[in-house]
């Protein structure tokens, strides 16, 4: 093989390795409404065979946004929903009523519709 097929070649190879994220968006309602603050947590769920560190974004008028750059592969993930600490700067007198930490499962593909997740409330 030429130096120039194999140089072609390893570059065509490490091209297509390490996995790239896929951006992540989506809603988040407490019974119904639009949450106005929060987190919400993407973690490989265990044993699913999903690799990567998962990832964090904050919640915002009931919209949260990943970038691909998060790098978030395909896969089963636990998705947690919580509210923001009281550290986090948020006004608490016009903080969103808060609820218990919410969690379930979903998959993640690429191109995959927005998630919407609608929390129960704190009752």
């Amino acid at each position: 093989m030429t130096r120039v097929a194999l140089a072609a070649a390893l570059g065509l190879a490490a091209a297509g390795c390490g996995a790239s994220g896929v951006p992540v968006t989506g809603t988040v309602t407490v019974d119904g409404q639009p949450l106005s603050g929060g987190l919400v947590a993407f973690e490989p769920a265990p044993g699913s065979g999903t690799t990567g560190a998962g990832a964090v974004a904050g919640v915002r008028d009931g919209r949260f946004d990943i970038p691909a750059g998060k790098n978030l592969v395909p896969g089963k993930y636990v998705v947690r929903v919580g509210p923001l600490p009281p550290a986090s700067g948020e006004d608490l007198k016009t903080a969103p009523p808060q609820f218990r930490p919410w969690e379930t499962t979903v998959d993640l593909a690429a191109g995959a519709a927005p998630f919407e997740f609608d929390v129960p409330g704190k009752k």
